[in-house]
């Protein structure tokens, strides 16, 4: 049996590409990778792992909640500096910037409903 040696990819699937790539790209920050796919935008993450945003694989208007009982988390230099932008915009905060083991910690919504955790370096 092959054991996993670490997590290096993960996709969400989203509604309307270009609303979710102008979420991940100017509200959070993300940069777009160097990844040509039709279906997918793939984003750096510096970290040797991908985040990518694509098409539906399956139909999720049938879906009420998604990404329900998954947590993203990404590490950012100062979440308190992106808590106060994204509080100012028309971003959904689900939990308020607080103290967590991994350093300052909140929780947002993205266009399609995810919750997305960011926390800042400890």
């Amino acid at each position: 049996m092959q054991t996993p040696t670490n997590l290096d990819f993960v996709s969400i699937q989203v509604i309307d590409m270009k609303k979710s790539e102008d979420f991940y790209m100017n509200t959070l920050g993300f940069k777009k990778g160097d990844a040509p796919n039709p279906h997918a935008i793939v984003f750096e993450t510096g970290a040797g792992s991908i985040f990518a945003i694509r098409t539906p694989i399956l139909d999720l208007q049938n879906f009420n909640e998604k990404g329900a009982g998954i947590s993203l988390w990404f590490k950012v230099p100062d979440a308190d500096i992106l808590f106060q932008k994204l509080q100012s915009g028309n971003v959904p905060i689900v939990k308020p910037i607080e103290d967590d083991p991994f350093g300052r910690v909140f929780i947002l919504k993205d266009p399609d409903g995810y919750q997305i955790t960011i926390h800042g370096e400890k």
